[in-house]
């Protein structure tokens, strides 16, 4: 059996105004599914000389409860703690009814500061080893690693990458300093939380780029909408040309050498292509109805966007090279805010029904509609570059927060804030 060898790069310096390593966001499962994978992570043995700072097996077990797909087991439950492959008895995890067990053992490497993992995936029913690993990262940050073997034990496991060493950006508003909004981004069990901008007047739509080097957004701190982008490594940012009007919903290119936006400074809000390289925009629709809320597809071939050309807001799609565009929904009077799942055959849009705004998804090629969510204002979606997760903004009485749930609506989730008001969320790209 081949064995996978994955080394950790640290993306992201500390260069932002602050920094809290507990964070503002915290997940918590609302509703799971009703027979949750069941996998137990053994201890992972440390042949080091200086101790841990933290316990690798509880961040992985923490990791994959997140969103209530897994039963992770506890520790204190747990009849023996192999390290080894020749240490298991599959009878006493069989005895817990596990489905998986994880096992392995961290060594020192040759370099300074650095690590390996080696560890075991093991199918408990079948009891046999299903997949071998080996990571190596920094002793500086067990955390990134753990949440690297996490990614890979779900893939193995579900078939889809993990998502647990991607982060989420959203707008957050502080109710007690004086109304000051923030752009941060966080891991998405709301650690590491970090503050890109600060500003009194608001902040909205951020967008990460694919290869989660740059986050554009809009902000009003000049008095009007002005988009920008933000390199995340050097901290440098950049005002894209600033037309009259208008300047809203930045949407990277899959490449990156492009985005798509809202300008009105012909007087109409319409769909415009930015060039990054010669810093100039281009005109994408040209109609007397509202064009807005634009996202790319993965090919970077189409864009979908809002439009009330037909008389109430609909999803469109554009076909660029074609230079055709199709409506896409008919269920309803409104339907906004489409974004593509990552394989491009689906969007997840918001969609009202009975005067209620709920998230939904429909599949492009047969049309058919599912909602997904059963609150009453639910807005801004964002999905997880493994397509099997959505964020999305909505209320908790006044207050707004972020909830989610998995694509096929099997469990849902909540993110509470621990001080303000959050907003506007936009998942980063899966981390190579």
């Amino acid at each position: 059996m081949n064995i996978d060898v994955i080394k950790l790069i640290i993306l992201f310096p500390i260069i932002f105004l602050s920094t809290s390593l507990l964070g503002q966001l915290r997940i918590e499962v609302t509703e799971g599914i009703n027979d949750p994978v069941r996998i137990a992570i053994s201890p992972i043995g440390w042949n080091l000389k200086r101790p841990s700072s933290l316990y690798i097996h509880d961040v992985i077990s923490s990791d994959l409860a997140s969103f209530g797909e897994f039963d992770s087991i506890s520790t204190n439950d747990m009849l023996s703690l192999p390290q080894k492959e020749n240490e298991v008895a599959y009878r006493d995890w069989s005895l817990l009814k596990v489905d998986y067990l994880i096992i392995g053992e961290a060594s020192k490497t040759e370099e300074a500061r650095s690590l390996e993992v080696n560890y075991s995936i093991l199918d408990v029913v079948r009891k046999r080893v299903i997949h071998r690993a080996r990571v190596q990262g920094s002793e500086e940050d067990l955390e990134s690693l753990a949440h690297n073997m996490s990614d890979r034990i779900y893939k193995e496991i579900n078939g889809i990458p993990g998502i647990f060493s991607t982060k989420i950006a959203y707008i957050n508003r502080e109710r007690d300093s004086e109304g000051d909004y923030y752009l941060r981004f966080c891991d998405i069990n709301g650690k590491n939380d970090q503050i890109v901008l600060t500003s009194k007047e608001p902040i909205m739509s951020p967008d990460w780029s694919h290869d989660g080097n740059n986050i554009a957004y809009v902000s009003f701190e000049d008095g009007t909408s002005r988009i920008y982008i933000q390199d995340l490594i050097s901290g440098k940012r950049k005002g894209l040309k600033l037309e009259n009007g208008i300047n809203s919903s930045p949407t990277w290119s899959p490449k990156g050498s492009h985005l798509i936006a809202v300008l009105s400074k012909a007087g109409n809000p319409d769909i415009y292509k930015y060039d990054l390289n010669k810093d100039r925009w281009i005109q994408m629709t040209n109609h007397f109805a509202i064009d807005t809320e634009p996202d790319w597809s993965p090919k970077g071939d189409k864009f979908l966007f809002t439009s009330n050309r037909s008389g109430s807001p609909q999803i469109y799609e554009k076909n660029i090279s074609k230079n055709t565009v199709r409506r896409k929904t008919f269920l309803g009077d409104y339907n906004a805010r489409a974004r593509y799942t990552s394989d491009g055959r689906s969007f997840v849009f918001v969609h009202r029904k009975d005067g209620d705004f709920h998230i939904a998804v429909q599949n492009i090629k047969t049309g058919r509609v599912r909602v997904l969510t059963n609150t009453e204002l639910d807005e801004s979606p964002t999905i997880s570059p493994n397509g099997n997760l959505i964020l999305y903004a909505t209320k908790n009485g006044t207050k707004d927060i972020l909830s989610g749930i998995t694509i096929d609506g099997s469990t849902k989730f909540s993110l509470p804030t621990i001080s303000g008001e959050v907003r506007d969320p936009s998942w980063s790209p899966l981390f190579k």
